[in-house]
């Protein structure tokens, strides 16, 4: 089994740091990681995020900051993909390595702020609202820019997103750890497994097999690794899949519950409130009201 989580090398070419500006028609990889850290600001695309174990609804001025060696991708909502030339995802990526200005620099007291912001990175951290519109006019006009001016906007940036108040975690710290540790395939495959067989029967046993280990040890094997359950990422795959579906498709809510691997859509009913704070059809509700 190909692992989901894929090494990429990135090119810096002559520059410190990696910056680009993008209209493609839509965001869509598998799972991978690198070594520095990524700055991604979606100006216009919608879809899911995929952030360690954490998955995601994003729209328009989503921001987020990876760390390294943190799983990830963006998938754009199916519209994206019909071929419409009219509709493309608008993304800016930065990327740079942890001592990109200098082995002492983030030693400096004047950089606790941003090294405080890097820790965070290591799960992930969205920031939101008025401060993501702010910041991100700022990640596209660095786009535009070269040299000096170029690289002082940048430490900027992460010096005001260090500011940000309202922001978000994203992957768990267990699931951080894990992948720190050197667990990456093992913890990789069985996710891969519970994404590509959500929508039908998957049980403990079955994925305690394909991790070649006992239910008991896979149990304890899972919760040391992610401090989630095995059920409780299955749980939240399916919903995270269950948004999407929720969003892009005139589905009825039983059908998405099936779709999405259950059984018993009053059971689904309740992961949903459990997982997202509402109901499906509030979050349904939520999402159509927001495009008026």
């Amino acid at each position: 089994m190909k692992p989901i989580f894929l090494e990429k090398e990135t090119q810096m070419g002559e520059n410190s740091f990696l910056a680009r500006y993008a209209e493609v028609p839509h965001t869509y990889n598998q799972f991978h990681f690198h070594k520095e850290y990524e700055l991604l600001y979606n100006v216009e695309n919608s879809g899911t995020r995929f952030v360690g174990d954490s998955i995601r609804r994003f729209g328009n001025n989503d921001l987020v900051l990876v760390g390294p060696h943190l799983p990830h991708y963006w998938q754009s909502d199916d519209i994206y993909f019909e071929g419409n030339p009219n509709i493309k995802a608008k993304v800016v990526l930065i990327q740079f390595i942890e001592d990109f200005l200098g082995e002492k620099f983030l030693n400096l007291p004047e950089s606790k702020p941003i090294r405080d912001l890097l820790k965070k990175a290591s799960q992930g951290i969205q920031i939101r609202g008025d401060e993501a519109r702010v910041i991100g006019k700022k990640i596209v006009r660095l786009t535009k820019l070269s040299g000096w001016s170029r690289l002082l906007l940048l430490i900027e940036i992460l010096c005001q997103m260090s500011e940000a108040k309202d922001y978000l975690l994203l992957a768990s710290s267990g699931f951080c750890e894990a992948h720190k540790v050197g667990n990456e395939e093992r913890v990789s495959d069985i996710f891969n497994h519970i994404i590509k067989n959500h929508q039908r029967d998957f049980s403990l046993d079955e994925a305690a097999r394909l991790a070649n280990m006992n239910p008991s040890a896979f149990c304890r094997y899972l919760k040391r690794s992610t401090s989630k359950t095995f059920s409780e990422i299955l749980n939240e795959v399916r919903i995270g899949f269950a948004c999407k579906m929720l969003i892009n498709t005139q589905l009825s809510v039983s059908e998405i519950a099936y779709n999405c691997g259950y059984q018993n859509v009053p059971y689904f009913n309740r992961q949903f409130k459990n997982i997202k704070d509402r109901t499906p059809q509030e979050y349904r509700f939520k999402y159509q009201a927001s495009r008026v």
